[in-house]
């Protein structure tokens, strides 16, 4: 059973960022043979350990678990969004106003199933989709099997563009992320759940690195060369930034102390500098607390409650 809910902890004192090597264990792991293969790049060739490394982050994991709906939710009616010639593919149930679910890395629209009946009971038409690369989705320019967040930013802000304006948007992990970008270019959002956000993405290069087995020369030329590709300083992709883009719509940050992937005082950085938002924080969901998130009733109550019944 998920832990209980408690109230956040004072935003003055925020909570130290410590890495988490080691992480939830879900995506599939770094093989010796990689790691090893970095070690010696970094040492002797760091120019092509930075391409290598480059082509790697770019590319979704592959997460075996929550690929099928929850009980009661059946398939829903099959859309589609295009930006650029790319297609992103979704579903839909119900009517009224909209809710738009976006999953985060690696994941698929059934990740955030669990939304789906309560928003569709309050009244909302639901749509879920597949960010680029990911299940049924296109791939951007990239090559197959590759994207990035602003890619996904695109997919979001096109899907949108497409289906209307969003009441809400519920997104997860890096999809939140992906969405403040959307909402930053002018996508039309009335409200913002975000569960676990990836709040400040040069920390993962540092994950990034301690995971592979390589250090400064390889991360450098990372850096280097993930700017080069998104056409951004890396700061830039951080939450805080892109939010002073945004005219700050109401927002409900939840995410758990435990968790192993994205580290929860980044999510207090948001919310503190974010005028209205909310944190709602969990207890108990352990080492599986970035997925458990999306199935725990609580923060699914509060999120529905959060965006409030269809008016009109």
């Amino acid at each position: 059973m998920p832990g209980p809910t408690k109230p956040s902890p004072t935003l003055g004192s925020p909570t130290p960022i410590v890495l988490d090597v080691e992480g939830s264990g879900v995506q599939p792991p770094v093989t010796t043979r990689v790691r090893r293969a970095f070690w010696l790049l970094e040492r002797i060739a760091p120019a092509i350990g930075s391409r290598w490394a480059l082509e790697l982050w770019c590319t979704p994991p592959v997460i075996e678990s929550s690929l099928r709906m929850p009980p009661g939710v059946k398939p829903g009616e099959p859309l589609e969004a295009h930006w650029d010639g790319h297609r992103i593919a979704g579903e839909s149930w119900g009517e009224g106003p909209t809710v738009y679910l976006v999953h985060g890395w690696g994941g698929r629209r059934p990740h955030l199933a669990m939304f789906i009946k309560p928003l569709v009971e309050s009244g909302h038409r639901v749509i879920a989709f597949d960010l680029p690369s990911h299940n049924e989705s296109d791939p951007g320019a990239l090559a197959p099997g590759r994207t990035t967040a602003i890619e996904c930013a695109e997919a979001v802000a096109a899907m949108i563009q497409t289906h209307g304006p969003a009441r809400a948007v519920v997104a997860h992990s890096l999809g939140s992320n992906a969405t403040a970008f959307a909402v930053s270019w002018g996508a039309t959002v009335e409200r913002l759940v975000f569960l676990a956000p990836m709040g400040e993405f040069p920390i993962y290069l540092d994950l990034f690195a301690a995971r592979h087995n390589f250090g400064r020369r390889i991360r450098t030329g990372l850096h280097r060369r993930l700017e080069r590709r998104i056409g951004m300083p890396l700061e830039d992709t951080n939450m805080v930034r892109i939010a002073e883009r945004t005219d700050y719509p109401p927002l409900l940050l939840i995410h758990d102390p435990d968790d192993p992937d994205t580290p929860y005082a980044t999510s207090e950085k948001v919310v503190a500098s974010w005028p209205g938002a909310q944190l709602m924080t969990t207890a108990g969901l352990g080492k599986l607390a970035h997925f458990r998130i999306l199935r725990h009733r609580t923060a699914i109550r509060a999120s529905v409650d959060f965006i409030g019944p269809a008016t009109g």
